[in-house]
């Protein structure tokens, strides 16, 4: 592997370890916001076209504790956490390697803040990289579960990163692919349906 490819490959590690250190970041979404129509085919799945009748699911595929979920907090709908849980993590892992933090402050609590600050000062003397996704992360809700007031949603994401490094002698920058399979928990209180969902934890998961 060339020098700097390898390079590329240990800061990437670097940085998904550090992001797995970020834990209890409220991301400020909620599950009822905007609406979301998925684009399926009768094939694909147990979602429906606009002025179709729903279709039941079959019991082998609802969640565990989804209805329970339900009826504690009458806004949940799990469709629309899915897209807003894959918005944020877009946005926190996208943020993060920028090391644009400042815009996330009001959204972090002071030891989430402190830890996202300290990363990215650590990697300051690294050189210049950019980071994107290569598309649109595979998101999948995996778990909920429900002790006294508190909701806990598991997600797994798979998601593929291009990391560019510019050349410092001006040629083309130097590319390298990384894919990720991650276990994102968000938290919420039930008490109230207007607390946001937090994001409370983050591990690795099996592609």
């Amino acid at each position: 592997m060339p020098w700097d490819l390898l390079i590329l490959a240990l800061i990437a590690v670097v940085v998904l370890f550090q992001l797995y250190n970020v834990l209890g970041r409220r991301v400020g979404f909620k599950a009822e916001d905007k609406p979301v129509v998925p684009k399926t085919e009768d094939s694909e799945g147990p979602f429906n076209r606009p002025g179709q009748e729903p279709k039941a699911q079959p019991e082998r595929l609802r969640m565990p504790n989804l209805d329970a979920l339900k009826s504690r907090d009458a806004h949940f709908n799990e469709i629309n956490f899915v897209e807003k849980a894959r918005e944020a993590y877009e946005q926190i892992v996208l943020a993060f390697n920028r090391g644009e933090i400042e815009g996330l402050k009001d959204r972090l609590s002071e030891s989430v803040y402190g830890v996202f600050a300290k990363a990215i000062e650590a990697r300051g003397e690294q050189k210049a990289m950019t980071v994107s996704f290569v598309e649109s992360p595979k998101t999948d809700l995996d778990q909920i579960d429900l002790k006294d007031d508190r909701a806990s949603v598991r997600v797994r994401f798979l998601s593929e990163l291009l990391y560019e490094m510019a050349d410092p002698d001006g040629g083309e920058p130097k590319k390298a692919h990384r894919r990720t399979a991650e276990f994102w928990t968000f938290q919420k209180n039930l008490k109230s349906p207007t607390n946001p969902w937090i994001l409370s934890r983050v591990e690795a998961a099996k592609a």
